[in-house]
């Protein structure tokens, strides 16, 4: 088999066949052009997802960086401007990440996401409204891109004129863990970063003065038997539900529209039958997953499958590559809306580390599509193959620009 890279920019922006080509030669792939073990068996995945013990969050390649010679400079940035991140959540371990997935859990009660989803109706009608009558969009900048900013904003206290500004802001928290950044690349990101930090900072000192029906808010005030975040510690923690709750939603949405046009059929059985939205999201969330994969650091000497791997090597958990096994999803690259066991992905993770918005970005999919279904028919692609532009990184998937055309009903 020729080498594979998971650099290489085509397989960054459709790496689908690649994750094939090397699951035939066993479920680890060694990487060379990068030097990370990729992971794509689905029992695998989600195994040493789950291992706390063997396998840390803690990289230094996400979030929180160790390792790239100008990181001194970002560092200073960070101290004199916002906040030096820290580890939190998706990059911590037991027991650090235990305590604060308490916390964010009683801030993302089911009454919150219940309110979001309300919130989210309205924000769903409202973006149709300003395009509708064009009968074609961009849908990832015109839809998909502004309904799940918009959720999350309003639970952070964004203003809805500063909408464009703090998008923008949480595009550079996704492009920083790009490991093809330059330094200047790295720096400008840096910057952008910052200014969000001391916006977070603002605001929860507002509310910790003047409390509010939101969940920044709720975190403001959250503590675990008396113990309450630092300001640094809760800034890095809302970067992080920022960025999976924000852009991963948007990729997959705008999937789900590309999927939809282009598989036959599909919208006639959509619209014919609601109760199968549900389902052609979990399929697409199989087939799609936004998050591809993620990192971990090897704390212990592991072996999974035939491969050895070294302790401090980094291993990248391929989810994407995983909801494509077909020794657990027969016909894997097919859209099957009766598939029994959909709902089995690990686009949200698994273990300890599962996605706790997984029940909102799941929400947000279903109203959006029962939504355009009920205002708009003959979803169709303006442009052929041109319609679509495709991110090209190496954990971050989907189509972030989608011209389509549409009839009203």
């Amino acid at each position: 088999m020729d080498k594979i890279s998971f650099l290489d920019p085509d397989i960054l922006r459709c790496p689908f066949a690649a994750y094939a080509r090397v699951r035939e030669d066993g479920p680890v792939y060694w990487d060379a052009s990068c030097g990370y073990y990729i992971v794509t068996g689905y029992d695998e995945v989600r195994r040493w997802a789950a291992n706390t013990d063997d396998l840390s969050n803690i990289t230094g390649l996400l979030l929180s960086f160790d390792s790239m010679p100008w990181q001194a400079r970002i560092n200073a940035i960070y101290e004199t401007q916002g906040f030096l991140p820290m580890n939190t959540l998706t990059v911590s371990d037991p027991p650090l990440h235990t305590f604060h997935r308490s916390l964010v859990d009683k801030a993302f009660t089911s009454s919150r996401v219940r309110q979001m989803e309300n919130y989210l109706q309205g924000i769903v009608d409202g973006m149709i409204d300003r395009f509708i009558a064009q009968g074609e969009c961009d849908f990832y900048a015109e839809f998909a891109a502004r309904v799940p900013i918009l959720v999350i904003a309003s639970q952070l206290g964004v203003d809805l004129e500063d909408i464009a500004w703090f998008k923008e802001c949480s595009d550079a928290v996704i492009a920083e863990s790009n490991p093809s950044n330059d330094e200047e690349t790295q720096v400008a990101i840096t910057l952008r970063i910052a200014e969000l930090q001391q916006f977070i900072a603002r605001k929860v000192r507002e509310f910790e003065q003047q409390p509010a029906d939101c969940l920044l808010s709720d975190l403001a005030h959250a503590d675990d038997n008396g113990r309450k975040m630092p300001m640094r510690e809760l800034v890095s923690m809302v970067l992080i539900l920022l960025v999976a709750g924000n852009d991963s939603t948007a990729l997959a949405m705008t999937s789900a529209m590309h999927r939809m046009i282009t598989s036959p059929g599909m919208e006639a059985r959509l619209r014919e039958d609601p109760a199968r939205i549900p389902a052609f999201v979990e399929e697409v969330l199989r087939l799609e997953a936004p998050v591809q994969g993620l990192y971990r650091r090897v704390l212990n000497p592991i072996r999974i499958g035939d491969t050895d791997i070294p302790v401090g090597a980094i291993v990248v958990l391929r989810f994407g590559a995983a909801n494509r096994d077909p020794a657990q999803f027969p016909l894997p690259d097919v859209l099957d809306i009766a598939r029994t066991n959909s709902r089995n992905h690990l686009t949200f993770g698994a273990g300890p580390h599962f996605c706790l918005g997984n029940q909102l970005a799941r929400g947000e999919l279903r109203i959006a599509f029962t939504t355009l279904l009920q205002r708009m028919r003959n979803f169709r692609l303006v442009g052929g193959e041109d319609a679509g532009e495709w991110m090209a990184h190496f954990l971050v998937y989907g189509p972030h620009r989608l011209q389509i055309a549409f009839d009203r009903t």
